[in-house]
């Protein structure tokens, strides 16, 4: 009989579609979540400290549960041992885990998509659970937003704009601050030839926005609902391949010099004149040209170019180009690692890497991998892979590739306190960002190396790398630059005794990196980690504010070296069962420098 476990909503147990034994109250339950979602096997001391600290006997309530789960579960399941060990037979199926595998096709068939992890189970326990708990509910709605994004975008791109708008009204359903989901419902409804409710769509949410959270929407937003700047494909063109393909060539040079609404126009009448003309490879190239200006080029139109590069991808499938697929699917999941929707990332870059015909597609599909890796926490697994993204990089001559493996392996030696193997990679970056021509990015390694400066005590070396990374951030418009270069600026101005004028920099850290609905997670959760630092370290009345703020994306997103961060904020401001939440969810994370402040607070724990 096949077992399936649902965690997501009321949960139940049920074999062959039918309703099995459930266990009996809330505890179970608790317990079964905890052992199926945790990073390691937790001893049977830790499981009765976090679920059962309320009982007279802690050990024996323990058993208790245990054997009723295993009443419930067997002989599919089993548990056992100390640590305890949770095994579950090849055919059980639990909602939770079908989330983050697979497609997202396959993640639609989930029965609780959407619903809250463990509804209405709300067991008394340690402080500590409590925070895993939320936490984790926290995770996977964001999960479910990530999954129904993902399938409205694609059923855009494949031309059925009705269903797309059925499940973007599903995901502003679950975020109704959602701007990105708001965007996309308004595009869906524009491709489905809805003009009107696009508009009265647009009208009440630019009005909510404004009335509830007292800011101005978007360019993102207000451009939604204009069908020629949300259009892929132009009405004009030639209709030839000869014009198609010189028009991608001059699409692309137009972006690569800064000309971005003249370069996504010409894009859009090359795809126009490969689909004229009949030839779908050229349609396929023009497409994932067009998905990668928009990530790349268009500031706040990454919904715009995920749509491109699902078209793409849709075409790049059937005549088996297998570079086209790479590139696709590496710009896909780059798209999901900028607004922290890890899963998703994981998923298109696994396939970015399987499907590359060529190192160079391989070393770019490594690089954005490596960079996921470390978001999520894992630095010495992202040090890895960089490493080998960078090497295999070298002998292609496209320093490119090779400036963003190193300045991404910077930071995560940056991050780990590695002060002169960050150096190292970060200079190295930089020749190469300047080698290239990139000068979009070079914001990004100048900055880190201006931590890294910052960290050593040399304040002027410092001062000057945050200031030249915040002129050219604010000359080129990336709030992330901007962002990053406004921080360091913060910084040295509190170390130089100026702390009022650097809390100011640092609050406007945190309002540049998200100014607009897709810039980069990691760095506002980095800007908003220092800000919380800071304001603690200087009494500022909003520290709390702030802290919860960043403990919510992180938990949110998945990057748990921010959530580990945040509890240690918590600590720091003398919240119950902080340290030990924090001590809880490091067992995610590898890296050092953040494991020794764990260890330094909580040293039962270590």
């Amino acid at each position: 009989m096949a077992l399936a476990i649902r965690l997501l909503g009321n949960p139940l147990i049920e074999r062959d579609g039918m309703p099995g034994r459930v266990p009996r109250g809330h505890k179970p339950w608790a317990l079964l979540a905890l052992l199926l979602l945790s990073a390691r096997p937790l001893s049977r001391e830790r499981l009765a400290d976090l679920l059962f600290i309320d009982a007279d006997d802690p050990f024996a309530s323990l058993r208790w549960n245990l054997a009723e789960l295993r009443r419930s579960l067997a002989p599919d399941v089993t548990l056992e041992g100390d640590p305890v060990a949770i095994d579950l037979s090849a055919d059980v199926e639990v909602d939770v885990l079908a989330l983050t595998t697979g497609t997202w096709a396959d993640a639609m068939n989930v029965p609780g998509l959407g619903r809250e992890l463990l509804e209405g189970i709300a067991p008394a326990s340690h402080p500590a659970f409590e925070a895993w708990l939320l936490a984790e509910r926290r995770h996977y709605a964001g999960v479910s937003a990530a999954i129904l994004r993902e399938a409205a975008i694609a059923k855009m791109a494949a031309g059925d704009a009705t269903s797309a708008v059925g499940l973007a009204t599903r995901l502003v359903a679950l975020d109704e601050f959602d701007e990105e989901g708001y965007a996309l419902l308004i595009r869906a409804h524009v491709a489905a030839g809805n003009r009107s409710e696009a508009q009265l769509y647009l009208r009440a949410t630019v009005e909510r926005f404004r009335q509830d959270l007292g800011i101005e929407p978007s360019a993102t937003l207000l451009r939604a609902a204009d069908p020629e700047a949300t259009a892929l494909i132009s009405a004009s063109g030639t209709g030839t391949r000869a014009g198609a393909e010189s028009l991608i060539a001059a699409g692309e040079a137009a972006i690569g010099a800064g000309a971005i609404e003249a370069g996504l126009d010409t894009l859009r009448r090359a795809t126009s004149d490969a689909e004229q003309a009949e030839d779908r490879s050229l349609l396929a190239r023009g497409l994932v040209a067009l998905g990668e200006a928009y990530i790349h080029g268009g500031r706040g139109r990454d919904g715009e170019g995920a749509t491109a590069l699902h078209a793409a991808l849709a075409v790049a499938e059937d005549l088996g180009d297998a570079g086209l697929v790479s590139e696709a699917c590496r710009e896909l999941g780059y798209v999901e690692m900028l607004r922290a929707r890890y899963d998703r990332a994981d998923s298109w870059l696994r396939r970015a890497l399987d499907e590359a015909p060529d190192a160079g597609l391989h070393a770019a599909a490594l690089g954005v991998s490596g960079s996921v890796v470390h978001d999520r926490g894992q630095t010495g697994a992202s040090i890895d892979i960089l490493t080998r993204s960078a090497a295999e990089a070298a002998p292609l001559g496209k320093p490119r590739l090779q400036a963003w493996a190193y300045a991404f392996l910077g930071r995560a030696h940056l991050m780990r306190d590695e002060l002169t193997e960050a150096r190292s990679a970060l200079e190295h970056a930089i020749r190469d960002v300047r080698a290239a021509g990139w000068m979009t990015f070079l914001p990004y390694p100048q900055a880190m190396l201006g931590a890294v400066d910052f960290a050593e005590g040399r304040l002027a070396e410092a001062s000057d790398s945050f200031e030249a990374a915040f002129a050219l951030g604010c000359q080129i418009g990336d709030p992330c630059w901007e962002g990053l270069g406004a921080r360091g600026i913060g910084l040295i101005k509190i170390a130089r005794g100026g702390v009022a004028d650097g809390m100011r920099w640092l609050v406007d850290a945190r309002a540049r990196s998200i100014r607009i609905p897709d810039t980069y997670l990691w760095i506002y959760s980095y800007c908003l980690d220092t800000l919380c630092e800071q304001a603690i370290a200087h009494d500022v009345p909003d520290a709390e504010r702030w802290v919860a703020e960043l403990e919510a994306t992180a938990a949110r997103t998945g990057m748990d070296e921010f959530l580990v961060r945040a509890f240690l904020h918590r600590a720091a401001l003398g919240v119950a069962g902080a340290r030990e939440s924090a001590a809880m969810f490091a067992t995610r994370i590898d890296n050092p420098a953040v494991l020794r402040r764990v260890a330094e607070s909580t040293p039962a724990a270590a």
